[in-house]
């Protein structure tokens, strides 16, 4: 058991947990979505950030902002005008010395026009210098989305074809046990609600497994980086009130096979109270012109 909030958070200090999942539906005929995406920002309670919104440099990106450094960066955000989005997830492992903000490569991404290939051979001398991280982008090209991965643990730039997807803090080809349990989820969801007449029911669907609080173990891989903690991050969402620390904001996102999206965000109001959370839900639609 985990004894006082000094501790836990000593234990939680180089592990945050994030969960990303995705359904490519362009080879889906049935379906009316190239795109829906279901994401968890796991984070301190008391960690200052901003909500989703416009950006004040860059009024064609939206998404959060981590204000805890004065690096500009984000765990996700999206630029409708360039078609393109980010997602970041870290890594466990040893912190360096004067690292790099990991947030920043999110947001350098959505702010220019550059394809993931150049963007990162471009960037990775900076992302050398962060500590180790996962970062995930999708790119609209000709109406299909093209979902790629780079990490800098082992310098691996990947395209995913896979329709339905599942990334967390851990290296793509090795998934945590829950992952494998929401990618199964997801695809039962879409299954049944893939049409545009059925939204309502599928983002209620999508809220209920990005609030899914049961326990995926065992998992070895998990149990190992965690053995104080992993039964509170073994599942989707995670609250660790003792150390102040769990699911902050869910994410959806849908594109239909005819360039409209819709994004949801659901971030709990700060001051955080574990015991009595309170959710605030903003939401934004654009039309993507789809060549």
């Amino acid at each position: 058991m985990i004894k006082g909030i000094g501790q836990c958070a000593k234990l939680l200090q180089t592990r945050n947990m994030c969960i990303l999942f995705m359904y490519n539906g362009n080879n889906d005929s049935r379906s009316d979505y190239s795109l829906i995406l279901a994401s968890n920002r796991d984070e301190y309670y008391d960690r200052p950030s901003q909500n989703m919104g416009p950006w004040m440099e860059d009024p064609n990106v939206f998404g959060g902002r981590d204000l805890e450094v004065d690096e500009g960066g984000t765990w996700l955000a999206f630029s409708p005008l360039r078609k393109k989005m980010g997602v970041l997830l870290n890594l466990p492992s040893p912190k360096k010395t004067d690292a790099k903000s990991r947030g920043k490569i999110v947001a350098d991404f959505v702010k220019n026009d550059k394809p993931i290939k150049t963007y990162v051979e471009q960037m990775k001398s900076y992302a050398h210098n962060c500590n180790e991280f996962v970062f995930v982008s999708i790119e609209f090209k000709n109406s299909l989305p093209l979902i790629s991965t780079y990490n800098n643990a082992n310098d691996q730039l990947v395209t995913h074809r896979d329709p339905f997807m599942g990334f967390s803090n851990n290296l793509p080809e090795k998934p945590l046990k829950k992952v494998e349990a929401g990618r199964n989820k997801l695809q039962q969801i879409v299954s049944t609600f893939n049409k545009v007449c059925t939204q309502d029911e599928l983002i209620d669907r999508l809220i209920d497994l990005l609030k899914w609080e049961e326990s995926h173990l065992p998992d070895h891989q998990l149990e190992t980086r965690q053995p104080n903690l992993y039964k509170e991050l073994s599942s989707l969402f995670v609250r660790v009130p003792q150390g102040r620390y769990g699911t902050r904001t869910h994410t959806i996102v849908l594109v239909t096979k005819s360039g409209h999206m819709n994004v949801i965000e659901m971030t709990l109001v700060s001051p955080i109270d574990p015991e009595n959370p309170k959710w605030t839900k903003t939401e934004y639609q654009f039309d993507m012109q789809m060549k």
